[in-house]
């Protein structure tokens, strides 16, 4: 039965070394992830009751997180699943589990991501995959050798064309986020790097360079959520989930160059340069009854350095077209106007999954950044992205 006045909280984070490493296997990953969230709760085990995994790369088993809590001894007794909508399932799962508990369906709920995609998928066995998820077209876009890097520098090179952004300016979200990471001992890559140092890295696709993409590794996370009134009887600070919001467009390029189908109001909203993370940004904005400039700190996903100018436009940190000049300007960096990505980013910290955007806004928020932490941070903002830059969801977490 419904439970009126609970609130959902984040009640523990968990987090394992990220980078490469040997040996490691995506179900040890897991469990190391969720007892580093348990014992940051203070719970007992026993005492959460529902389960949420995202799969791994390499194993779509819809029931993975059925062998996930075998693994953890876990008997989730009202609600367990495996979220599989890329990098967007862990805001995605934070949405549900809000929900859960706030319903009265959990009392506290675990969600977990980990994989070894570094050491553990060989070669060529990424691109297969990927087209085997029928992510594209088989007859149009697949023959012509569509990759994950090339639809983003498409959506890079439409925005140059349109509104003169330079590689220059994605350089400059590159090195704010390493700049974050060198500050981070968990960071995958710490060494610091220059504006000069992207556009020399070599081309993946134009005008991406290496140091645009954010390198694969291994490495895991794991959130705990629980209402307040029980949070609050725990061992960490609770973290409030003041705002949620969730928005998609499409999947394969060509639909969504031409917003295929969509209702005129709906076009001006997305495509190839406009993404609904403002639609998203909307709901949750709205949820949580604050604006864009009440934001302290944020923890956008980052896939490539295209992926944060769409989000910083898109969230109305700026207007259509000015994201680069906003980058550039070094308000992204500690100290400046909106500190993004203080623990590295996927660009720096490592790609091992949207999940440690939200820990790092849950940490900011607990005044546990360490070297990196933004002063009296109030209000965090968390992103996950997924598909061609069009699946995104968004959290405003805050203080009790």
């Amino acid at each position: 039965m419904p439970h009126p006045g609970t609130e959902a909280v984040i009640a523990g984070v968990g987090e394992p070394p990220v980078g490469r490493l040997v040996g490691s296997n995506p179900t040890e990953l897991h469990v190391e992830a969720a007892m580093l969230a348990i014992e940051d709760a203070g719970i007992d085990k026993h005492d959460i009751d529902g389960l949420m995994t995202s799969g791994t790369f390499l194993n779509d088993n819809i029931r993975h997180h059925m062998i996930i809590g075998e693994h953890l001894g876990l008997h989730c007794k009202t609600f367990c699943d495996t979220l599989r909508t890329g990098g967007q399932s862990y805001l995605n799962g934070v949405q549900i589990a809000k929900w859960a508990v706030e319903t009265g369906q959990c009392k506290a709920v675990l969600l977990l991501r980990g994989d070894n995609i570094l050491t553990g998928v060989p070669k060529g066995t990424g691109l297969k995959a990927y087209i085997d998820y029928g992510a594209h077209p088989l007859e149009f876009e697949v023959p012509f050798g569509i990759t994950v890097p090339g639809v983003y520098a498409m959506i890079a090179q439409r925005h140059m064309h349109e509104f003169g952004t330079t590689s220059e300016q994605l350089a400059a979200i590159a090195v704010a986020c390493r700049k974050h990471a060198s500050l981070n001992p968990k960071a995958f890559k710490r060494e610091p790097i220059t504006v000069s140092d992207v556009l020399a890295s070599p081309m993946v696709s134009t005008p991406l360079h290496l140091l645009d993409c954010s390198p694969i590794c291994d490495g895991a996370g794991a959130i705990l959520i629980t209402s307040l009134e029980r949070a609050r009887d725990l061992k960490s600070k609770p973290v409030r989930i003041l705002g949620t919001g969730q928005a998609q467009s499409y999947y394969h390029l060509a639909h969504l160059a031409r917003a295929t189908g969509a209702r005129a109001e709906d076009k001006a909203r997305f495509g190839l340069t406009r993404t609904v993370q403002s639609v998203a940004a909307e709901q949750a904005f709205g949820r949580a009854g604050v604006k864009p400039s009440d934001i302290d700190v944020a923890e956008l996903y980052d896939s490539f350095t295209i992926t944060v100018l769409l989000q910083l436009e898109d969230l109305g940190y700026c207007a259509k077209g000015e994201g680069g000049a906003f980058a550039a300007d070094g308000r992204l960096e500690l100290g400046g106007e909106l500190p993004v990505n203080t623990h590295g980013g996927l660009l720096s910290f490592g790609s091992s999954g949207g999940i440690n955007h939200i820990i790092e806004a849950a940490r900011q928020i607990r005044g546990e950044g360490g070297e990196r932490q933004v002063p009296n941070a109030q209000l965090a903002l968390a992103t996950n992205v997924s598909a061609v830059a069009s699946n995104h969801s968004i959290a405003i977490l805050g203080r009790d």
